[in-house]
């Protein structure tokens, strides 16, 4: 198969940009399955192999649960037109109004996580299960807020998973003809939550794109490359990765704000998928850590119960 080469940032901007996909949504039937596959695939030799096989199960059980379906309704038409509007995510996840349906999600995963646990792992998972609701609100507010103090480190990605399923439930029955661009390039414009990393595509039509992957929903949505997703400076962009890689994860650090955001590279690896990648990569994060830039995105399968990201 002949693949296109990698298209510059200068030559997406003067290409016909009007034919790039703004915004990619998640495939409902697959979006978690392909996610525990790539984590399997990855847990091989990784220093963090049983973490990334939990989180595979976990990917599994959150299909499961999409597959079910929720009994949510969207928003209002009226409530739609308000967003685009105004330009501002019409599920904006720090102001929508949760469905006390992703409780039951979260229950409902959490027995199933138990079943095959250890005796404390199970007792732990038994103990968030009889959270009452207003500790899962409580928390959910603090992840999505990116408020790291007071966060409970073992309900954190669990939390985080359950309102995976339902952000992502929500986006997959709207359609992309909900969600225009917004005036924030750097956030999600479907739930305004920010990008656990980027992916630079390839395929018919899309090849040499990137696209910031979001964490919550996980739909895509186009930035040119050669760009800083947090400030969109595109002066002083560089890139570090591990020596001896296989060169489908880099970091993009930014000398002009001091953040960096990891990019995925299909043409290195077709297999990547921004979750499973950004969590099998940590010693990256370590690497460019120790040069002073800061993450800007959030991975909620990793959460710094102290200080998360935004604080």
């Amino acid at each position: 198969m002949v693949q296109r080469p990698l298209l510059s940032a200068e030559q997406i901007a003067s290409g016909s940009a009007s034919k790039i996909p703004f915004l990619r949504l998640p495939v409902r039937a697959g979006v978690f399955a392909d996610r525990a596959a790539r984590l399997t695939q990855l847990a091989a030799g990784n220093p963090m192999g049983d973490y990334l096989l939990f989180v595979a199960r976990l990917a599994r059980i959150q299909q499961a649960e999409l597959d079910a379906g929720l009994l949510v309704l969207p928003p209002t038409q009226a409530a739609l037109a308000r967003a685009r509007e105004h330009r501002v995510p019409p599920l904006h996840a720090a102001h929508l109004q949760r469905n006390s349906a992703w409780h039951d999600v979260l229950r409902r995963m959490l027995r199933t996580l138990a079943q095959d646990c250890a005796a404390p792992q199970a007792q732990e998972l038994s103990r968030l299960e009889r959270e009452r609701d207003d500790f899962y609100e409580a928390q959910a507010s603090k992840l999505l807020a990116g408020v790291g103090v007071g966060l409970d480190a073992a309900a954190a990605p669990l939390i985080g998973a359950a309102l995976q399923v339902y952000w992502t439930h929500l986006v997959t029955i709207l359609g992309a003809e909900a969600f225009p661009a917004i005036d924030v390039a750097g956030v999600c414009p479907c739930c305004g939550t920010p990008p656990v990393a980027s992916i630079a595509r390839i395929g018919a039509g899309e090849s040499g794109y990137r696209y910031l992957h979001c964490a919550l929903c996980a739909a895509e949505w186009h930035m040119v490359r050669i760009k800083c997703t947090h400030c969109e400076s595109t002066k002083g962009i560089h890139y570090l990765e591990i020596q001896g890689g296989t060169g489908a994860v880099k970091a993009e650090c930014c000398d002009s704000c001091g953040s960096y955001l990891k990019i995925c590279y299909m043409e290195k690896d077709p297999a990547v998928d921004p979750v499973a990648d950004d969590l099998a990569s940590v010693p990256l994060d370590l690497l460019v850590s120790g040069s002073g830039k800061s993450a800007a995105g959030i991975n909620f399968m990793l959460i710094n119960c102290e200080t998360a990201p935004g604080e």
